[in-house]
C-alpha cells in the first residue's frame, strides 16, 4: 500500500474513468463520474492490498502467475456487488448503470493492469525485487551485493548483537519470522517478504512459503515418499514445497539418504553422515 506506484495508479485510472467514462459510465452525469471513479479505484486498491496478503503470504503465490489472475478473480467476485450499488447511487435520474458482466470485466481488467504495473515498476525501483521475493524457479536466486554494504546488514541490525553471525535460514511463524544464524536464532516482527529483502546480499532460496535457506548453509537434498527436503550443514531438514521441488532438484545438490518423515512442514534434525 505504501509503494510509490499506488497513488500514481489511483490518480491516473481515476482521471481516465472520469474523462473516458468506460463501460457505460459516460452516461453518468459529470458529478456522478467524479464521485464514482476515484471511490471505486480507491476501494479496489485497498481490496487488492488485502488480497495480496492472502494470496502471497498465506497461499504462497508470489510470482505474477498465478498471483495476478487469482487476485483479479477474487476482487471481481467481492467488489462487483459493491460497485454496482455505488453505480446505481450516482448514475442520475435515467439510471444508466453498466451491466453486471461489464462491471465484472472492468474490475478484472483493471486488477490485471494494476498487478502488471506493480510488478514492472517494483522490478526497476531502487531496492525492489520485482514481486518482492526471489523466485525459486530462477537459480542462482541471489540478491546483489553492493561494495559498501555487508550482506544482510539490515536484517542483522534487528538481531541481538550476540546473534549477528552468518545467516542460515528464515522461518515464517504467523506474523513473525524466526531468523537462524550460525550463532543461534531470534524471532522478529517482520513479514517473510520483508525479511528476505532485508537479507540483501546473501544468496538464498525460498523453498516453501514459510522457509528461506541461505545457499551456503545447504548440505544436500533428501527425497522420501514423494517429498523433497533440504538438508543443512547444521543437520536441520527443511521441507520443500511441491511446486518448488523441480527447481530445487535441478540445482544438482548432493543427495542425502532419506530420514524418517513425520508428515510435518517444520524443519527436522537429521543425523550427521
Amino acid at each position: 500500500m505504501l509503494h510509490p506506484v499506488v497513488p500514481v495508479v489511483w490518480l491516473a485510472t481515476s482521471i481516465f474513468g472520469i474523462v473516458a467514462g468506460p463501460f457505460g459510465t459516460q452516461l453518468f452525469p459529470l458529478t456522478g463520474r467524479i464521485a464514482f471513479w476515484p471511490i471505486i479505484i480507491g476501494l479496489g486498491v485497498v481490496a487488492a492490498g488485502l488480497l495480496r496478503v492472502i494470496v502471497r503470504d498465506y497461499l504462497g503465490y508470489r510470482s505474477f502467475w498465478p498471483e495476478a489472475p487469482l487476485i483479479a478473480v477474487l476482487a471481481t467476485l467481492g467488489l462487483t456487488p459493491l460497485f454496482m450499488a455505488l453505480a446505481e447511487a450516482v448514475a442520475g435520474p435515467e439510471q444508466h448503470v453498466p451491466s453486471i458482466p461489464a462491471m465484472m470485466s472492468y474490475i478484472f481488467i483493471m486488477s490485471i493492469i494494476t498487478s502488471t504495473l506493480r510488478h514492472a515498476v517494483a522490478a526497476t525501483w531502487p531496492g525492489g525485487t520485482g514481486s518482492g521475493l526471489l523466485p525459486v524457479a530462477e537459480p542462482p536466486l541471489a540478491a546483489f551485493v553492493t561494495p559498501d554494504r555487508e550482506p544482510a546488514a539490515r536484517l542483522m541490525s534487528r538481531l541481538s548483537p550476540n546473534l549477528r553471525a552468518p545467516l542460515v535460514r528464515l522461518q515464517m511463524r504467523d506474523h513473525y519470522v524466526e531468523v537462524f544464524t550460525e550463532a543461534g536464532s531470534e524471532t522478529v516482527l517482520l513479514r517473510m517478504a520483508d525479511a528476505i529483502c532485508a537479507a540483501e546480499g546473501v544468496e538464498g532460496l525460498q523453498v516453501h512459503r514459510s522457509h528461506w535457506v541461505a545457499r551456503q548453509a545447504i548440505r544436500g537434498v533428501s527425497r522420501a515418499q514423494g517429498k523433497v527436503s533440504l538438508v543443512l550443514k547444521d543437520g536441520t531438514q527443511v521441507p520443500v514445497s511441491r511446486g518448488n521441488a523441480p527447481a530445487v532438484l535441478a540445482l544438482g545438490l548432493a543427495e542425502i539418504l532419506p530420514q524418517a518423515d513425520n508428515g510435518s512442514d517444520a524443519p527436522q534434525a537429521v543425523a550427521a553422515q
